[in-house]
């Protein structure tokens, strides 16, 4: 009985820290999940924030539970992302980058550079250009 206690408490058997906490100065850290019910079984978003910045790889579902768009923070320079978006058919939509700020309202993306599109069955479509998230110009087909 001893030998088997003790293959379960050093055999691998690790613990996870529960999601959603906060740092000692009240900023969200680690883990975080937020979901569209109160039930908590519909998950709405998953991904880390570090000392109240997100960072590394974020999922969005739809409130039926598809894959929305992922995002995934960069560490340099900081605040950019590189944003994918889905069809309800789980083909890539449109793939591009973003520039990510906290501001006093709230966070903000600011499209950037080229954003490429593809139609449901997977073909690409023009491209669509930004400048600080105010679309420039659509490349010709």
């Amino acid at each position: 009985m001893s030998l088997l206690l003790a293959s379960c408490t050093s055999g691998g058997l690790v613990a996870r820290r529960p999601a959603n906490r906060l740092d000692p100065a009240g900023h969200r850290h680690g883990r975080w999940r937020e979901y569209f019910d109160m039930a908590e079984t519909k998950t709405a978003n998953q991904g880390k924030y570090k000392h109240g910045l997100p960072v590394g790889r974020w999922r969005y579902y739809t409130p039926t539970g598809e894959l929305d768009h992922v995002e995934r923070f960069h560490h340099r320079p900081v605040g950019l992302v590189s944003m994918t978006y889905y069809h309800p058919n789980g083909r890539r939509a449109k793939q591009g980058m973003a520039r990510y700020r906290a501001e006093p309202d709230g966070a903000h993306f600011y499209w950037q550079g080229e954003w490429k599109r593809y139609a449901e069955n997977g073909q690409q479509i023009p491209s669509e250009y930004y400048v600080r998230g105010i679309l420039q110009r659509t490349t010709p087909q």
